[in-house]
């Protein structure tokens, strides 16, 4: 409880912009400079501007020659300018770095999350929380840069309302209270909306994220195919119009709810301003105020009212404001899964791939509660090719995400060389590992860039990266439309790797799924790592171009460990071992020949998808997920194998 309450007091509106002020100074020291040319130049000029008028009154009361009062009120009017133009210039100069701020936020973000644990990711509470943080630099009306014009004003109007009630304690103390209760009142009706806002945030924010999921996807070109095939728009459409609808909704109550308070905001006002001229012309007529300072007090009383008006509503900005700060300082101060890779790193030998182990693992996605692999015990010796097979949902990808540290198992251990996985950090991980997934991504970069996600090092290194092209079929699409036009009808006029993949850039050109799929490939051809896992790596790839892959991957991986997934299980044949999952349990091990002279489900399953070849059916590709009669005979090839 103690420490639940230090939390709390630890996230008020002091710390929330001390952190802001702190990441904004760090950036450039010039940005003090620019902030006290603001408040020392605004303050001045506004005393500066309540006195000329007075000063004029005055020079005219007093007779002064023209000439004399041409003089005075002219140097006066200089000074007035120049303090004018400090706090003009100071709010320029500051305007670039504000918005270079937003920059730097946003790129801190995008670290934390590169940095953050792959299952964190997954939990719709973590989404919510990106969400939330993005705000600071996202949302007009709340990013850091209003955050920092809101505070500036805010201190500057603390500075002068002091100033200014002196001056005023003077005339009558009574008129600086009707000024602070009113503006009081104020506050308290605009602080409201602030509290109903909070209360009702995380009712509108999911319909939000649902209408920019639905925005994005029909306006997303991979996905234009289903939208005009299957007429999803007519579902997608009017589902987000009624999505539209509710968010609008809660904006007539935040609008109707804000409107009422509003109203008696200004009814406050208006009663302050009566009271304070009713207050000053009964000064006049009974001779206690004179013309000059009529003037002077009319314009303090003004300033003040308004500044008492402008402190409510500047405070009240500056606490909607913390909300965006502290969600951005809860996100950031996460845990960070990748500390790891600042920290030294355990000795791993060097040479042949090192062993790796899964010791009595057990594994359950969060907030399911129920296991996806059961007491899994697993040795593979260094060097060794595995091939992992069984049906769908029978926990292959499960292992394969655990041995790679995006899941830590529910129970068990895994290590690699004997080191538990979680203690590698990511620079080692990806020395041991290489992982092309099944639901591999397509990056809208070059060419170069795509093939050397498999090894950064490789990235200027066009030898390497051509011959991991062509070792992955895909060679040319590093050709010129010159060179290439006969054989990939279609491609960019630009040569080589540089060439712009996807549609992102003006001259960019997107690729078929298959030939995606050779990118993906090649970063694992590219890769120097000890391990290179494949998840049904040829998926896309027509019949012959897979088995040219396979003829590639017997000659690279000779002198490295490999771990294959794939339903294609002639394709298993190439393994040193075959592990047969079902579900989420090691039920075979063995080499193709051992497993085929056994009674058991690996020998039922490659008995009914070989018949439909013997059949003269075509298997379809893996990118397909093993659809239509295939998949059923795999489906029920195991099901048969368990009986």
């Amino acid at each position: 409880m103690e420490k639940r309450k230090k939390k709390e007091k630890g996230d008020g509106l002091f710390v929330n912009y001390c952190y802001l002020y702190k990441g904004w100074f760090q950036m450039s020291r010039w940005n003090i400079l620019f902030m006290v040319m603001i408040l020392a130049g605004g303050v001045s000029s506004l005393y500066m501007g309540l006195y000329l008028p007075k000063i004029a009154v005055s020079l005219v009361m007093s007779q002064v020659p023209l000439h004399e009062m041409a003089i005075t009120f002219g140097l006066a009017g200089l000074l007035y300018f120049f303090l004018s133009w400090t706090e003009n210039a100071g709010y320029r100069l500051m305007n670039s770095p504000s918005l270079k701020y937003r920059h730097v936020l946003e790129e801190r973000i995008l670290h934390k999350i590169c940095r953050t644990a792959y299952c964190d990711l997954e939990d719709p509470d973590y989404k919510k929380r990106i969400e939330h943080a993005k705000h600071l630099y996202q949302h007009w009306d709340r990013d850091a840069r209003q955050c920092i014009w809101d505070s500036v004003e805010f201190v500057y109007l603390l500075i002068t309302i002091p100033i200014t009630s002196g001056m005023l304690m003077s005339l009558h103390p009574t008129v600086i209270v009707v000024l602070a209760v009113g503006t009081w009142l104020q506050y308290r009706l605009s602080q409201r909306n602030i509290v109903w806002e909070k209360k009702y945030r995380d009712l509108w924010q999911p319909l939000e994220m649902r209408i920019d999921y639905i925005s994005w996807k029909v306006a997303d070109f991979s996905y234009a195919k289903d939208i005009r095939l299957y007429a999803a728009d007519k579902w997608l459409l009017p589902k987000y119009k009624k999505l539209m609808g509710e968010r609008r909704n809660w904006k007539k109550k935040q609008i109707m709810h804000g409107m009422g308070l509003s109203a008696a905001g200004k009814i406050t006002e208006v009663v302050k301003q009566m009271f304070v001229y009713g207050f000053l012309l009964w000064g006049v007529i009974s001779g206690n105020v004179r013309a000059d300072d009529f003037v002077l007090y009319v314009g303090l009383a003004l300033s003040l009212s308004d500044s008492f008006t402008q402190v409510a509503m500047r405070l009240s900005r500056v606490r909607e404001s913390m909300l965006s700060i502290s969600d951005y300082r809860k996100m950031m101060s996460m845990p960070d899964s990748r500390q790891r890779e600042e920290k030294g790193d355990p000795g791993l030998p060097e040479g042949r791939a090192p062993g790796i182990t899964f010791s009595h693992v057990s594994f359950a996605y969060p907030g399911t509660g129920e296991n996806t692999l059961e007491d899994v015990d697993i040795t593979i010796r260094p060097g060794e090719k595995i091939a992992l097979v069984g049906a769908n949902g029978a926990g292959k990808s499960t292992l394969v995400k655990l041995l790679c540290g995006l899941y830590e198992p529910t129970s068990g251990s895994v290590t690699i060389g004997g080191v538990p996985v979680r203690e590698l950090s990511p620079g080692l991980r990806i020395r041991c590992l290489s992982v092309v997934f099944q639901d591999f991504q397509a990056y809208q970069l070059t060419l170069r860039e795509n093939v050397a996600f498999g090894c950064l090092e490789a990235l200027w290194d066009d030898k390497r990266l051509l011959e991991a092209l062509r070792l992955a079929g895909g060679e040319e699409l590093a050709l010129s439309r010159e060179e290439g036009m006969s054989r990939e009808k279609g491609m960019s006029r630009e040569k080589g790797l540089d060439r712009n993949l996807g549609k992102l850039e003006e001259d960019g050109q997107d690729l078929s799924k298959g030939q995606w799929q050779r990118v993906a490939m090649a970063r694992a051809f590219v890769s120097q790592a000890r391990y290179v896992v494949l998840d049904e790596p040829t998926a896309s790839l027509d019949p012959l171009a897979e088995s040219h892959m396979y003829e590639n991957f017997a000659r690279i991986f000779r002198e490295r460990g490999t771990i294959l997934i794939s339903h294609r299980l002639a394709s298993a044949r190439m393994a040193d071992k075959i592990l047969v999952l079902d579900g989420g349990r090691v039920v075979q091990t063995g080499s193709h020949e051992e497993l085929m002279a056994q009674e058991g489900l690996y020998r039922t399953m490659y008995l009914v998808q070989s018949s439909f070849y013997q059949e003269g059916k075509d298997a379809p590709g893996e990118g397909e997920s093993v659809p239509g009669e295939m998949a059923n005979g795999l489906e029920a090839g195991a099901e048969r194998g368990r009986k």
